[in-house]
């Protein structure tokens, strides 16, 4: 086997020289934008090209540096991926020579397929440890490693505003909605229930929209209302607002709680 590490062909150079954005007429930034958008297209392509080649270099690099002598069976197995990686590059139109200068070692030791042989290379004079020995294992030049293209900046399309259409625009109000007051004798920091009155005696005095009275109160038991259910929802129905659990120690069905309640 005789090759070497030659630098990668065809890598994509860095973009560089990429448009700045800027407003145009619709016509001629759709040119452009196809025009750079084909371009890159190429670069992209070249570049994925590029790198499946380096990475098949790093493959061919760690089958050259297997970290220990190898069998006969071993040897066999990693010159033919080496081979077949080295082929996908060609196909590619990479055609760099990964094995220059690396020979295969081999030495004679007994047992049942010994581990003889070893990819080396031939140290030349200003390698480092020549003259002690004349070998080395192979290298690999990581620069190789192609550079990913920078997308374009793509023109943006003038966009022209009839202004006699912007009084019909309704902006919205930047004023923070103000909350309604809570009515007389309801707190945040509290909540309430409801009972119909006379309960306790077994009457049922009625109001004059003929539904039975009823009485608010906070949950120390304190009477806040008394009146007609009418009356009520005029004054606390929008207010006040009934829980949804059933269980538990807040938000119960059974209370209603104020806007903005914070459990005192």
């Amino acid at each position: 086997m005789r090759s070497s590490i030659a630098k990668l062909t065809n890598s994509p150079a860095k973009q560089t020289n990429t448009l700045p954005t800027v407003n145009v007429s619709a016509d001629r930034s759709a040119k452009k934008n196809k025009k750079l958008k084909a371009e890159y297209d190429a670069k992209m392509k070249s570049y994925k090209d590029s790198l499946a080649s380096y990475e098949n270099r790093v493959k061919i690099h760690n089958l050259l540096n297997p970290g220990d002598a190898m069998t006969d069976s071993e040897l066999k197995t990693s010159q033919e991926e080496i081979i077949r990686l080295q082929t996908e590059n060609v196909e590619r139109g990479i055609y760099d020579i990964p094995t220059k200068d690396v020979f295969v070692m081999s030495t004679l030791m007994g047992g049942k397929d010994p581990k003889n042989h070893s990819f080396l290379v031939d140290l030349k004079p200003g390698d480092p440890g020549y003259g002690s020995g004349g070998y080395s294992t192979p290298s690999m030049d990581d620069s190789l490693k192609p550079t990913k293209p920078e997308e374009p900046r793509y023109d943006q399309e003038l966009v022209k505003l009839d202004m006699r259409a912007l009084k019909n625009i309704s902006i919205p109000s930047t004023e923070p909605e103000l909350k309604k007051s809570l009515p007389v004798g309801i707190r945040n920091d509290r909540y309430y229930t409801t009972e119909r009155v006379g309960i306790d005696t077994h009457t049922f005095p009625k109001g004059d929209d003929g539904l039975p009275l009823i009485k608010l109160k906070d949950q120390a038991g304190n009477v806040v209302f008394k009146g007609s259910q009418t009356e009520y929802n005029e004054k606390y129905g929008d207010a006040l607002q009934r829980g949804t659990k059933s269980y538990g120690q807040e938000n119960l069905k059974h209370r209603l709680y104020p806007q903005g309640y914070t459990k005192k």
